[in-house]
């Protein structure tokens, strides 16, 4: 009688957490077809004046006219790409005496770690066209050790931190580059790493789970009546 009183309790909180695992995933679903409707939205709006940018920036398409500085180029690592490791290319762009990076593309790693790639330069006026983007940083940000060699290999783009080895400030967000523009390196980036079909997926597993242990639980019940 203990055994069986002992294994409904396990059960139900079993069934309880995997039913909480997918109206997480449900809501987290929620979330993203918010935020892609949010970015489809506002990508409508294209920013060409930086002294007139909306109050909530993100997710704009944006077009501006300026200068790369080739002198001081980020490489944001562990960049995979087809599974070839590689890193995404990040450049200040001056434009209207303020400065904002520039996430160019994706371009490959040499073969050993100590070796740089080959960058690009972009000389001379050029005219961007992206989105604006939050920078890309872990939760914890933890800024590499800079020993004022660039380019700088960085695991976070850190705006405030960056500001500080370029020693000019630097715009709290990002410009992911157009893939049509041609400027562009290979485009990997992506604003949405998980869409939200995919968190319905997993609600559905879950779900599942938890209907294949209330059928285990009864089986087993029915089983120990029997016996």
């Amino acid at each position: 009688m203990m055994r069986s009183f002992a294994f409904i309790i396990f059960s139900i909180a079993v069934v309880a957490l995997l039913l909480k695992l997918s109206g997480w995933q449900l809501s987290r679903a929620d979330q993203k077809q918010q935020l892609q409707s949010q970015i489809l939205e506002r990508q409508q709006t294209v920013v060409t004046d930086l002294a007139q940018l909306p109050v909530e920036p993100l997710w704009h398409s944006i077009r501006l006219e300026g200068e790369f500085d080739n002198q001081h180029p980020i490489l944001l690592d562990n960049q995979l790409y087809r599974g070839r490791p590689g890193y995404h290319l990040y450049l200040p762009f001056i434009s209207q005496q303020q400065r904002v990076l520039v996430n160019v593309g994706w371009i490959a790693a040499p073969p050993y770690r100590e070796i740089l790639p080959q960058l690009p330069q972009f000389n001379g006026p050029q005219v961007i066209q992206g989105v604006i983007a939050p920078a890309q940083q872990l939760l914890q940000f933890k800024p590499d050790a800079a020993d004022g060699q660039w380019p700088l290999r960085v695991q976070n783009i850190g705006v405030d931190w960056l500001s500080l080895q370029l020693q000019q400030p630097l715009l709290p967000w990002v410009i992911q580059i157009s893939a049509s523009s041609p400027l562009a390196l290979t485009q990997t980036w992506q604003p949405i790493v998980m869409g939200p079909k995919k968190h319905y997926g997993y609600a559905m597993q879950w779900f599942l789970l938890a209907i294949a242990v209330v059928f285990l639980c009864l089986w087993w019940l029915r089983r120990e009546r029997v016996v």
